[in-house]
């Protein structure tokens, strides 16, 4: 065999692999920490004031598990009055992530089961509004079902 044709045959390997390697790279699965990252970029400011006004506050939210339930008990002045959301964002894959209103009970407290949510790390975001007011809050959670 001349090296003519060994260079035809090593080029040809080369091009199938790199064609190879392009068909299953366009088959992956791409995700992105959100699908919509940018405007949320530019709405940060906001983010960070409602940070700063849940660190003023002198009870913040408590988030325990209990019987396949998570609850999030508010503090005593924010009984009523309160609307937001709740997020649960799974770092892994952002499909899985979940949202849910603010609908608490006379106690302050809602409770939600966690029959739709994998086990696993979330990241609870609590982005609610009182009295005008708007807060944050991100904790992390490991479901163990």
């Amino acid at each position: 065999m001349s090296w003519g044709t060994k260079l035809a045959i090593g080029a040809s390997i080369y091009v199938i692999g790199i064609l190879t390697f392009v068909a299953f790279s366009t088959t992956q699965k791409i995700n992105l920490v959100s699908k919509d990252y940018y405007p949320k970029e530019v709405e940060y400011q906001q983010q960070i004031d409602k940070l700063n006004n849940a660190k003023k506050l002198n009870e913040t939210i408590l988030i325990s598990q209990e019987n396949g339930k998570l609850q999030f008990q508010f503090p005593a002045n924010m009984h009523d009055l309160v609307k937001g959301e709740i997020i649960f964002y799974r770092p892994a894959d952002y499909e899985s992530d979940i949202k849910t209103a603010i609908d608490l009970d006379e106690n302050g407290l809602q409770e939600l089961n966690t029959d739709q949510l994998l086990k696993g790390m979330y990241t609870v975001k609590i982005d609610w509004e009182h009295d005008g007011i708007g807060y944050y809050k991100e904790e992390a959670v490991y479901l163990n079902k």
